[in-house]
């Protein structure tokens, strides 16, 4: 029977755990408006505006990487507070930046507290939560729904204000949710579920397996995203019509999230990850070889459904290798090394052997991607059934 007084069947708890995946994730969803500001207001070339964002990602996501063996010893809450202090701090300090070193310092240590925010979203799901899968369901929901205003408004502030404008936007949607992360528990992290004394407790080189997964599934799906615009072009759209087809496509993305909570692990998880595989590698195809507006715009949506629906199990297969939550909290870190590689293998791949050479390429990394990811889901299996059977509700 269902232990209705676990910690992680609490609504408070998954409204924090969403706050704080919000909060931490906040950057790399802003990023587009970020470079557009820091170059307008700052005078800064791409490349300039481009180190600064690696400076942020590489923090963000290193932080994530050494918080997260230890991060199950400490309180969550305490973790959270200390880091949307440090990450308010930087923010604030940052619109009034002047200088490349400056701003690239300041973004550092926002970074270090994003990172931080993040991995405890992800971590204390693994740990308190009953159905890990499901809960990251409930997270691209909400990025695909706050997308749309947090596109608008950026977009707006950052055209009349540049980087002023995004980085008060920023400070300013993390202050308005840092209330709820007091929803998170104070208490060291534990699991709390009857099951979990059957959990698995991974060897290392599975979660280093699953770690790979997950960064190469990334790095396919930013190198489109990132060169969504170029390819648009090439159908004959210009950049206001694909920022409108990138908002509509947020919006209809919200069915892939639906259908990842929905279905969550009533099929297992071989079958909806081989499946979002299958698909991503058939979009990248038809976006990097087609010149049809028609097939651009279809495409383009598709692989936004894709995303939304893909990123919870690549969460819940690294929930599932270890309950308290290391894992989960690492594939937060994974999820960022990937989507900062992305881009750079898209240029240099572009560069070299055009947009045939890119759709190669990301079919051929989408494949390791799924190797590895199936490799760990039978592991889990054998072990302990988490890759087949539905968890409870």
């Amino acid at each position: 029977m269902r232990d209705v007084s676990a910690a992680g069947d609490s609504w408070p708890v998954v409204v924090g755990a969403i706050a704080a995946q919000v909060i931490g994730g906040l950057v790399p969803q802003m990023a587009p408006f970020l470079i557009s500001g820091m170059m307008d207001g700052l005078s800064l070339s791409e490349r300039d505006a481009g180190f600064v964002a690696f400076v942020e990602f590489l923090t963000l996501a290193a932080t994530a990487i050494l918080i997260a063996p230890v991060l199950p010893r400490f309180s969550y809450r305490s973790v959270c507070l200390a880091a949307v202090a440090l990450t308010l701090l930087a923010q604030g300090a940052s619109i009034f930046s002047t200088s490349l070193g400056s701003l690239a310092f300041l973004r550092g240590f926002a970074g270090v507290g994003e990172g931080a925010i993040y991995a405890v979203s992800l971590s204390i799901v693994a740990s308190r939560c009953r159905n890990p899968d499901k809960v990251y369901g409930y997270f691209q929901v909400v990025w695909a729904l706050g997308s749309v205003g947090l596109f608008a408004i950026g977009g707006q502030l950052t055209a009349a204000f540049a980087h002023r404008g995004i980085f008060a936007f920023i400070a300013g949607v993390t202050l308005a949710l840092s209330p709820l992360l007091l929803l998170i528990p104070s208490d060291r992290a534990r699991n709390v579920h009857r099951y979990s004394a059957a959990g698995v407790a991974a060897p290392p080189l599975i979660g280093v397996m699953t770690f790979t997964a997950i960064v190469l599934y990334l790095a396919a799906s930013a190198a489109v995203y990132t060169f969504s615009a170029p390819l648009g072009e090439r159908a004959g759209l210009d950049t206001s019509q694909v920022s409108y087809a990138l908002t509509i496509a947020s919006l209809i993305g919200l069915l892939g999230a639906g259908a990842a909570t929905v279905l969550n692990l009533r099929w297992g998880r071989a079958i909806p990850i081989t499946g979002f595989c299958i698909g991503f590698a058939i979009i990248t195809i038809a976006l990097c070889f087609s010149q049809s507006a028609i097939v651009y715009l279809v495409a383009l949506i598709a692989s936004v459904v894709i995303y939304y629906f893909s990123i919870p199990y690549l969460f819940g297969l690294s929930a599932a290798l270890d309950r308290s939550g290391r894992w989960a909290a690492a594939a937060g870190s994974a999820y960022l090394l990937g989507f900062a590689a992305g881009p750079l293998i898209a240029g240099a791949t572009i560069t070299a052997a055009g947009y045939a050479g890119l759709a190669a390429a990301c079919v051929a990394i989408t494949a390791g991607a799924w190797a590895l990811a199936m490799a760990v889901n039978r592991r889990l299996r054998e072990t302990t059934g988490t890759g087949t059977t539905e968890a409870p509700a």
